[in-house]
Parts: C-alpha cells; structure tokens; sequence
C-alpha cells in the first residue's frame, strides 16, 4: 500500500469490489473453517436459527441460493443434516441442539469478523456503500437480492 494511486473517484470499481470480495471470503472461511463450519454451512445454519419451528427445505436454498452455486447451497443443507446439526422431517428442516450450539460458535465468529471489517468505518459510510453498489448493479440492468 506504500506506492502512491490515483484519487479514489478514478479508481475502477469493479476492481475494488473484486478485491473487497475475494478478502471478505477468504478470511471469512478461514475464520468459519477454525471453529469446523463452511461459510455455505453457515448460510444454511443461520437460516434454521430464525425460526425454531424450521424451515422448508426449498425455502433454506432459494433463500440462500443468491450466495453461491444451487449446488453448494443444496450440498450444504445435506452436510447440516449429516453432521447432526439439523434434522428432517418431510420437507422442514430444522436445528437440533448441536446445530444450535454449531451455530453459536459461528455466529461469534461472524460478530468478531464484522467488527474487524468495520474498523474505522461509520454505520453510515457503510449504508452509503451498500446503496451506491445496489445503485451500480441496478445502472448496469442486473438484479441482485440478499434477505
């Protein structure tokens, strides 16, 4: 970082964001990784901790789909299931108690990782990227949704 750039109005975005994406996931799933959940894994575990009752299965994956491959996501909810984490019955899906604690693990590591990233940037810088990058999707005729 010590050789000088332009100004950041002549800076490419879609760099930055490459760069920004690749960062955030890497340390992410390495994070997630040292407490024995995937960042898929995660996705799904987070989903099932909203509602005690579950979830449909078709719901966790279009749900979470938006984040990866169908494949990953579909491959993910198997691995919930067969780690015990979760369980089915018909087409709900639910946590069960090791899921539940699982998913606590992860979560802290999910709040340490946030505050790590938000580290000298304001709640409303924040919101101003989210909305500039909504923004640019939506500029190039592309459609993005994250629940």
């Amino acid at each position: 970082m010590g050789r000088p750039m332009q100004p950041p109005e002549r800076q490419p975005l879609g760099f930055w964001t490459s760069r920004a994406a690749e960062a955030i996931r890497s340390r992410t799933r390495g994070a997630l990784a040292e407490v024995g959940v995937t960042q898929p894994e995660w996705w799904v575990l987070h989903q099932l901790s909203l509602r005690q009752e579950g979830r449909s299965r078709s719901e966790v994956i279009d749900t979470v789909g938006p984040n990866d491959t169908p494949e990953a996501i579909v491959a993910a909810l198997q691995s919930v299931v067969a780690n015990g984490w979760a369980r089915e019955d018909g087409t709900t899906v639910s946590l069960t108690t090791s899921g539940a604690d699982r998913f606590e693990r992860a979560a802290e590591v999910q709040r340490a990782l946030q505050r790590e990233r938000m580290q000298g940037i304001s709640s409303e810088e924040f919101a101003t990227t989210i909305t500039v990058l909504q923004k640019t999707i939506a500029n190039l005729g592309a459609h993005a949704w994250h629940w």
